[in-house]
């Protein structure tokens, strides 16, 4: 009865989401690095997954609510319903690159610069036209991170071939993520009501238990990680610092809310936003230098 009860697109969300974790965890064991890497560069490992699971129910959103998506394409651009399914594809093509590594560096220069047209075209126009919404600045940022995290991974698969280039592309990475961790940082200290991680509108609910708290604890995470990320003192380490924290998050607050509305898109698209930032920081943390974790 359960299934019958939630609507079409969001069972074909969570379906393709769920192949793609299912092949991505079956990879990583299958590659042996499980048991080869130790502490947190275990966590480290599934960055990718975690950031291709929820792109893959995203370009899934792009077939089954695409009208809604395409009134988000600004108005000068040409044939909105074609873009929109071909994000849609590219970005479930682009998931199942990520976790089988098939054509993964290529998906994830792609995935960057997909995402930075995001911040141009979209985000940054719309918060022009509002300049006090603190949510045009954190929409703005959070597309801004997940042009970061497959850049980071783009910049550790190009190491060995142009590895000027991979540095320089890292640290514009972390830029990136880290500019958006200290402003979230900031707006959770202030706004502690609102869910944690991205603080975006959505307010924490009073029935889960200590709905302020999680918020303070991931503000006081981001600024002791978030600031040497920012200024590149230990920054493998602080990533994961990072990513691990919002790993807790989602399983305190954001699989109770997804249980709890596991019938509405909101509810999938908070879960599966966060899921996508904490994949993003740990893709950062794995184009970080390797020997700060062995220190």
């Amino acid at each position: 009865m359960a299934q019958v009860a939630i609507p079409i697109q969001v069972t074909w969300s969570y379906g393709v989401a769920g192949v793609v974790f299912a092949i991505g965890l079956v990879t990583i064991f299958l590659r042996g690095e499980w048991r080869t890497e130790t502490k947190l560069d275990k966590l480290i490992l599934f960055g990718p997954l975690f950031y291709a699971v929820p792109l893959a129910a995203f370009g899934t959103e792009h077939f089954t609510v695409t009208s809604g998506i395409a009134s988000i394409v600004p108005a000068w651009i040409p044939w909105h319903v074609f873009w929109v399914y071909l994000v849609g594809a590219c970005f479930i093509a682009a998931a199942f690159s990520l976790v089988t590594r098939i054509r993964a560096r290529l998906s994830a220069s792609l995935l960057a610069m997909t995402f930075f047209l995001f911040v141009v075209l979209i985000d940054v126009p719309a918060w022009m036209q509002d300049l006090h919404n603190r949510y045009g600045v954190t929409l703005a940022l959070r597309e801004l991170s997940f042009c970061g995290g497959p850049l980071a991974l783009a910049a550790s698969l190009s190491q060995q071939l142009h590895p000027r280039g991979a540095r320089f592309a890292a640290t514009i990475a972390r830029y990136f993520i880290a500019v958006a961790v200290l402003f979230y940082c900031i707006e959770q200290f202030l706004h502690a009501d609102h869910v944690p991680s991205i603080p975006l509108e959505k307010v924490t609910p009073i029935w889960l238990f200590g709905h302020t708290i999680w918020t303070y604890v991931t503000a006081v995470m981001y600024a002791i990680a978030g600031i040497p990320l920012l200024t590149g003192k230990k920054t493998r380490v602080s990533a994961a610092w990072i990513g691990l924290t919002v790993l807790f998050v989602i399983l305190i607050v954001y699989v109770p809310i997804g249980v709890a509305e596991f019938d509405s898109l909101e509810g999938l698209n908070y879960l599966f936003d966060t899921l996508m930032y904490c994949g993003t920081v740990l893709l950062l943390a794995g184009a970080m230098p390797r020997s700060e974790l062995s220190r």
